[in-house]
Parts: C-alpha cells; sequence; structure tokens
C-alpha cells in the first residue's frame, strides 16, 4: 500500500496556505516553527537591513572624496559635471608637443568639504613641490561617535615626496597646523613660518611620537625677505589681521607667474599688537609684477559689509563688566589661540586691580608659547596660580578659561557641573562668553549656559547687548562681503580661486568676484578638493583633472580609525547589537549548553522574554537540523543563522541590529590513558633479628 502511485496526483490547495504579511506564497522555513510562524517575508527584512546599511554608510562616508558633485557655473568645465571617463579620454587625445612644464595648484583639504577645516594646498612645478598649511577637521560626534579629528590624505604627496621643497604654514590654528605632527616624518622638508606659527608647530611636535626634528625657519613678515624652495618656488611672508597673532599672507613666485595664498584675514584699523594688514605691499607686488592667481578664503564672504567696531571696543567690554561687579569672580571664556584677546583681560584686570588665573591645557599651552615668541605682554603681578585664587576675595579673581564652545569635557562645563579640581559655580559668578558658536555648536554652548545658569551664575554673551547693556564681547577673524571685493579690487589678479570653507561659501565667493572684482566668469574656478589646476607659460588655466583626496580619521588617542569601524560604531549606536552563542559537542553537533543570547542597545533581555525564547528555540531546532549526521559548514551556517535571526528580529521589533552569531564547538572528552602493568612482587629477603642491647630494661606491660 505505502509503494502504490495516485493516477491523478491532487494539485496543492493554494487556499490553505498560510496568508502572512507579505502575501501568498510566502517563503518559510518549514522545518523551523519559529521561521514559518513570522509574517514579514525575508526580503523585506533584508530591504530594511540594506536600507539601515545605506543611511549609515551616508552618514560615515562625508569625509570621503571621490568625484564631488559640482556643477556651480564656476566649476571650469562651464557647469557640466566632471567624469573620470571624460579624463580619460582627455589623457587619451594627442597633445602638442611641449618644452616647458606647467604649474599644477592641487587643494588637498579643505574646499567644500563637511565642515570647514583639513586646510592644506600643494604646488607643483617640475621637479619641486611646496605644501602650504596642514589642517585638521573636527568632526561632529553624532556623525562620527568616537573620532577626535580629521586630516588629509596625502598618498599623492607621499608617492612624490622625494620632490617636496618646503612648507609653509600662514598662522597657528588647528584648522591650518593641525595635521603636521602626522605629516613630518612622512614629508620631511623645511618648515617656514612666523615666529608664533613656528611657536605652535613646535608645541605641536612635542606630541608626535615619529621622533623626526623638522628644521624650522623662522620669517619676519615685514622684512619682505624672499626665501628660494627648489628651482621652482620662492616665497614671501606679508603680515595680515587675524583672531591669532603674527599671521600672514604668502606671495609665491614661480616661473609661471605670481600666486598669492591670503590665509585667514579680516581688515583691523586698530590691532591690539599695532600691526596692520600690509595691503601696501600686496598692492606693490600685484602693480609690479602681476598677481596670475589670488587664493582667497571664504569663510565670512556671505556677511554684509564690514567690521564696524574692534579688539577696542572689546576690550572696553571687560572694563566695563568688571566696574558694574566690583564684588564677583569674573569667568571669561574664550578660545584658547585668541592671545590678543587674553591680551586684553589682562590690561583690564590691573586696571581694576584683579588678579588672573588660567585654566585649561590647551590655553596654557598657546599662552607658554605666546610668552617665548614675544606677542603677549604680561603686566607685573597680574597672573597667579589656580590654587591661589582661594586665599583672594571674589571681587579680586577673574578666571580666564576654555569651553566657550561647549564641549563637555572644557573647564567650563566641569565647573558647572562640579568636577573641576578648584572652582565650582556659585551664584555670585559673572560668566563672559567671548566667541560666537561655530556653526554646528550652538546647541552644545546652550546646554552649557543652561547648566551654568542653574547654578545660580549670570551669563554674558556677545550680541545680547539689550539683555545684558554689555557692547561686543567677540569680533570675526574673517573678512566680511566689503573686505573681500576691496582686496579683490586692490590686486587685480588674473585668476580666482576660493579657499577654505565650505561649498555654499566658495559659490558666493566666486560670485562676488565676478559681480564685484569684474573678474570674468571663465577666470574663477570653484574647486573641491583633490582638482588639480594647471597653468601654462603663455598665460592660460584649466582644470585638468583629480588626485586623490580625502580624509584619514583619529580617536583620542591619536590612533587611525578605519571606515568599517565607525560603520559599526554608528549602526550599534542607532539599531544596537545582538549576539547569539551556540555551543556544541564536535562531530556529534549535540548542543551541550542552552544558546546564551546577548543584547546591548537593542532590547532588554528581562524585558523580552517572549522574543528571546523564540530566538532560542529557533537556534535549537537549526543546531538539530545542520548537525545531524553530516559534516557543516560553519561559515555557511553562521551566515544562515544570521539572515535568519535578524529577519526574526525585524518580525517582532521592525528594528535591524548587528546580529553577531558565534558557534564554539567543544570536542568530547577524552577517556583516561590505561595505567601500565604493575611489575612483578620483589622476593622477600630473610632478615636476622637483631639482639637487644645491653642493660636494656624491657617493661613488660
Amino acid at each position: 500500500m505505502g509503494g502504490r502511485r495516485l493516477a491523478n496526483p491532487r494539485q496543492d490547495n493554494v487556499g490553505k496556505r498560510r496568508q502572512g504579511a507579505g502575501g501568498q506564497g510566502q517563503k518559510h522555513d518549514n522545518q523551523n516553527n519559529v521561521l514559518s510562524r513570522t509574517t514579514i517575508r525575508r526580503g523585506e527584512a533584508q530591504r530594511a537591513s540594506r536600507r539601515t546599511s545605506e543611511t549609515v554608510n551616508a552618514r560615515t562616508s562625508q569625509h570621503i572624496i571621490e568625484v564631488p558633485v559640482n556643477k556651480s557655473i564656476f566649476n571650469g568645465y562651464n557647469g557640466k559635471q566632471f567624469s573620470l571617463a571624460a579624463q580619460q579620454a582627455q589623457s587619451r587625445r594627442p597633445q602638442p608637443p611641449s618644452h616647458q612644464p606647467v604649474l599644477r595648484v592641487m587643494p588637498i583639504g579643505g574646499l567644500g568639504e563637511m565642515g570647514i577645516g583639513k586646510n592644506m594646498m600643494a604646488l607643483e612645478y617640475g621637479n619641486d613641490i611646496i605644501t602650504i598649511d596642514m589642517g585638521l577637521l573636527f568632526p561632529g560626534d553624532d556623525d562620527y561617535p568616537g573620532i577626535n579629528y580629521i586630516v588629509p590624505d596625502i598618498a599623492y604627496l607621499e608617492e612624490r615626496r622625494s620632490k617636496v621643497r618646503g612648507h609653509v604654514f600662514t598662522h597657528g590654528h588647528l584648522d591650518h597646523i593641525g595635521a603636521y605632527k602626522h605629516f613630518a616624518h612622512r614629508l620631511p622638508a623645511p618648515v617656514y613660518g612666523s615666529k608664533f606659527t613656528v611657536g605652535m608647530l613646535q608645541r605641536q611636535m612635542e606630541e608626535a611620537t615619529s621622533g623626526y626634528q623638522p628644521q624650522y625657519v623662522v620669517l619676519n613678515p615685514e622684512a619682505h625677505e624672499q626665501i628660494r624652495l627648489g628651482d621652482a618656488f620662492s616665497i614671501e611672508l606679508v603680515r595680515v589681521n587675524h583672531s591669532i597673532p603674527d599671521s600672514t599672507a604668502v606671495i609665491i613666485r614661480t616661473p609661471v607667474g605670481t600666486l598669492v595664498h591670503t590665509g585667514d584675514w579680516r581688515f583691523e584699523e586698530n590691532s591690539v599688537d599695532g600691526k596692520k594688514f600690509d595691503l601696501v605691499r600686496l598692492s606693490e607686488v600685484a602693480a609690479k609684477e602681476g598677481i596670475l592667481l589670488l587664493m582667497n578664503e571664504s569663510t565670512n564672504c556671505e556677511s554684509e559689509g564690514t567690521h564696524t567696531y574692534g579688539e577696542p571696543e572689546i576690550g572696553q567690554s571687560f572694563s566695563e563688566i568688571m566696574q558694574k561687579n566690583p564684588n564677583s569672580r569674573i569667568i571669561m571664556s574664550c578660545f584658547s589661540s585668541h592671545i590678543h584677546r587674553i591680551q586684553l583681560i589682562l590690561e583690564a584686570a590691573q586696571q581694576h586691580g584683579r588678579k588672573v588665573a588660567f585654566s585649561g591645557y590647551s590655553m596654557i599651552q598657546n599662552l607658554e608659547a605666546a610668552l617665548r615668541s614675544g606677542v603677549i605682554r604680561v603686566p607685573s603681578n597680574v597672573i597667579v596660580k589656580m590654587d591661589d585664587i582661594i586665599k583672594l576675595p571674589d571681587g579680586k579673581i577673574t578666571i580666564v578659561c576654555t569651553g566657550s564652545q561647549g564641549e563637555f569635557n572644557a573647564v567650563l562645563n566641569r565647573m558647572a557641573s562640579g568636577a573641576h579640581k578648584h572652582i565650582k559655580i556659585k551664584n555670585s559668578d559673572i560668566v563672559v562668553f567671548s566667541s560666537n558658536p561655530i556653526p554646528g555648536n550652538e546647541k552644545n554652548v546652550v546646554h552649557t549656559v543652561d547648566s551654568l545658569m542653574r547654578e545660580g551664575s549670570e551669563v554674558v554673551q556677545n550680541g545680547k547687548t539689550h539683555l545684558t547693556g554689555i557692547g561686543p564681547l567677540h569680533l570675526s577673524g574673517h573678512g566680511f562681503y566689503d573686505d573681500h571685493v576691496k582686496l579683490i579690487n586692490a590686486l587685480h589678479p588674473k585668476y580666482y580661486l576660493p579657499i577654505h570653507g565650505e561649498f555654499h561659501m566658495l559659490v558666493h565667493n566666486a560670485e562676488l568676484a565676478e559681480k564685484d572684482g569684474g573678474l570674468p566668469r571663465q577666470n574663477i574656478f570653484v574647486c573641491d578638493s583633490g582638482d588639480v589646476l594647471e597653468f601654462s607659460h603663455n598665460g592660460t588655466a584649466a582644470k585638468t583633472g583629480r588626485i586623490a583626496a580625502g580624509g584619514v580619521m583619529y580617536d583620542d588617542s591619536g590612533a587611525v580609525v578605519s571606515e568599517v569601524v565607525l560603520r559599526d560604531r554608528v549602526h550599534m549606536a542607532h539599531e544596537g547589537i545582538f549576539v547569539v552563542i551556540l555551543t556544541v559537542q564536535q562531530h556529534t553537533g549535540r548542543l551541550l549548553t542552552s544558546p546564551d543570547i546577548i543584547s546591548r542597545g537593542f532590547i532588554y533581555l528581562r524585558d523580552s522574554e517572549e522574543l528571546v525564547g523564540l530566538i532560542r528555540q529557533y537556534l535549537k531546532q537549526k543546531a538539530a537540523r545542520s548537525f545531524a549526521g553530516r559534516k557543516t559548514d560553519i561559515d555557511a551556517l553562521k551566515r544562515e543563522i544570521k539572515d535568519e535571526v535578524a529577519h526574526i528580529l525585524y518580525d517582532a521589533t521592525r528594528r535591524t541590529p548587528i546580529v553577531i552569531p558565534v558557534i564554539n564547538q567543544i570536542a568530547p572528552e577524552s577517556r583516561p590513558a590505561p595505567l601500565p602493568p604493575r611489575a612483578a612482587p620483589l622476593p622477600k629477603v630473610p632478615v636476622a633479628p637483631v639482639p637487644p642491647p645491653k642493660n636494656l630494661h624491657i617493661r613488660e606491660i
């Protein structure tokens, strides 16, 4: 009976198939009860997982530069999108013979990226290369958890390190010098900069682990000395004003023409150190030699007009705060590199009979560099140690600290939370923010202000004169719209390259150069990091393709972090991680213990006992079927478990955590080795009785 065939086999009754959320015909592993009870198709769960991966990849690949979308009318291709295919086709075309090399201007970083920073420029002519600045970029913690900073990718320069003749630095901000400690030993060459800038570089190199000692060359911007770098380049530093001392622009003389790199700048009539923007020297060079290319920063070019006040007005505001609050501690927070601002605080404190204490590692380090370079004048008997402020009344104390950007571990936040060693905020304190929030830091600054005000202190911020009655407390270090127009009209460059800014800033900088600077559109280039501008001896310029560009990520310890690690961090931060552990006996596949489950950032196991039970049931059935009397491919089994557990979890929670299956194979207990055969007993040897010694009395008991 069991072997009889049916003459007319019946068709499947489709109506009796299980109707899940995915519709008819849903595929299930019918040998696993848990999978068969899911209501979502496996394909839908896989698509959800892909969507999560795509979102994570988009958030964690902002520092990666391949071929950026740039269809600006100033992009050098008449608004058409550049493509690698077009570049390769162009390279295959026969080129006219040329007996002279061309000048190549290549932004390695800092143009139109995920933020402002990572500034680095390279210039190449023949067998000579020089660089201008080597900065870093601070990414946001939301998209880049655990990443302290990002530096440019210098693969192109490392392949040509024998050509590198020197590194020129415009000023000492970290977005212009912060990457040098990582690059110094990889691109060995002399370093050129102003006195304070070189001092800041030397402080950076104290943190380097390579052991490389660069050759530093200090240049005086007022002397207009010209230094030769290789056969093709000579440089000259020119004084500009910025929010850090000894800031300079760079004049680069090449066989093709004269270029100007502005660095970061602003016009200032009454500077703290009495040194003004040397527009006279730049105009003189422009009149005598002509400017082939002006590389001009873009950070504040969108701001209307020009600065309506200067640092002296900020110093008056400091003095006014001290005068209005004679019995209060005054805590002033500013950028640690703003040495001129610290100078104003010291002078106001001396005027009102106050002592000044400094708190914050970077603040003290930069102050020491300023003292060594002679760019700050410290009044006598004004500075005291933080340990000594407890001996003074509140009305005699002024504290200068870091934390104006709301950094979680900065001094100001630790004061507000009571974690600072010397200072706890109290309701008689006056806290002054001598800065504006950097774009993206607004939330952190607001949190810090709230924490300070919860402790009862009064907080004075820039731009809120109507609330506090105090005048300006901060001045941007970058020129506004009218300042850029003034500079362009003074130099009359033939070509114009906006640098140092996000993409919208670069475009607006290009627009003002065309509209109010009188430059023809075809002579203005809005570039991305990695673009190549070539200048020939006949005075023509064109974009000619791209070089490798991008970013390298570092954590707080100074170790490189890979993109894979970052993606996992972001995925775990949003979806969590789910680990299943099977312990099976080798060869037999028998489960030795109940499957272990670990969940972090996904579900709390004690509150999800039903789901955990389902996963354990699935794993037991999967193990019994997979190891049933046959050799098992462990790697393939792990992939199946990963996909199927992810399916079950998405069906129950609509979330896609990272699933990690672990299979431990334990060898069966081995039997103890048999003991060696016992040896034959030794023959007995007769022993003669020993007579008792004489004079021995034996007492019978």
